[in-house]
């Protein structure tokens, strides 16, 4: 949306640029202040005050889904300790002790999924991630979004797959392709009553070109865009559903029936 605002202010500048000389005084002027009313509507929009509150959950996996991605990670840097010895010739392989710890440093599975999603809600202008009030004390929680007009909810983004896989090249093709997959859903429950009052869905596969080996950087590289991705839908189907009318909220545990 924002992205489409941008360009059709920009052409509407440009046409009035070019029209400057062949039009009438008056005319002029009147383009002009309609472009000052865009321009501080746009401004308006930029400042608004937010409409939710989000506080955000651990993530939740689907059995299985952090060992796959720890596991992953790993085989990837014990490949790189061998390149490494093999290509330095010295028994601790140079550098290659610190190339394979670089994946431990990096956050797990969950940490990286809750990181990406706090990253996309902060993108969304209607959303405020932070109250003066504690937010462990929900009725200073409740007050506080009362006094300012805020809607409260808490997100958690469950992942439900996790698929990897190396593919031959593509027909034509030098290189295998390095393929992530990652299936995941977005719940928003009313704070603090957890009622389930939102939900979306997102789903990425994300292709690379790899050499030989598949190293480190790669695994995360493929990894995290999979997973931006696929947040980034689900939070998008999210935000169009807290807009929509209010529907009669229920219990979380009662819709998962």
């Amino acid at each position: 949306m924002r992205i489409f605002r941008a360009f059709a202010f920009a052409h509407l500048m440009s046409g009035f640029g070019s029209a400057i000389a062949s039009v009438s005084p008056n005319t002029l002027a009147a383009g002009l202040l309609s472009t000052a009313i865009l321009c501080g509507g746009f401004i308006g929009d930029a400042h608004a005050a937010p409409k939710y509150f989000i506080k955000i959950r651990d993530t939740e996996l689907a059995p299985g889904v952090d060992a796959q991605a720890a596991k992953n990670l790993s085989a990837a840097a014990s490949q790189a300790t061998v390149a490494a010895v093999t290509a330095s010739g010295t028994p601790d392989g140079g550098s290659a002790g610190s190339d394979a710890a670089a994946p431990a440093s990096k956050p797990a599975i969950g940490d990286m999924v809750k990181s990406v999603l706090v990253e996309s809600l902060r993108k969304q202008p209607d959303v405020t991630l932070e109250l003066e009030s504690p937010v462990a004390n929900p009725e200073a929680v409740k007050a506080e979004c009362k006094r300012k007009g805020l809607r409260a909810f808490e997100f958690a983004v469950r992942v439900l797959r996790l698929d990897r896989g190396v593919k031959p090249p593509a027909s034509g093709k030098r290189f295998r392709l390095l393929e992530q997959n990652v299936k995941l859903s977005l719940v928003g429950t009313t704070y603090p009553e957890g009622l389930l009052a939102v939900g979306g869905d997102g789903e990425s596969t994300i292709q690379i070109e790899i050499g030989e080996r598949v190293t480190p950087g790669q695994e995360r590289e493929v990894l995290e865009e999979a997973v931006k991705d696929a947040v980034e839908q689900a939070v998008k189907q999210g935000m169009i559903k807290l807009s929509q009318p209010r529907g009669k909220p229920t219990t979380e545990k009662r819709k998962r029936k």
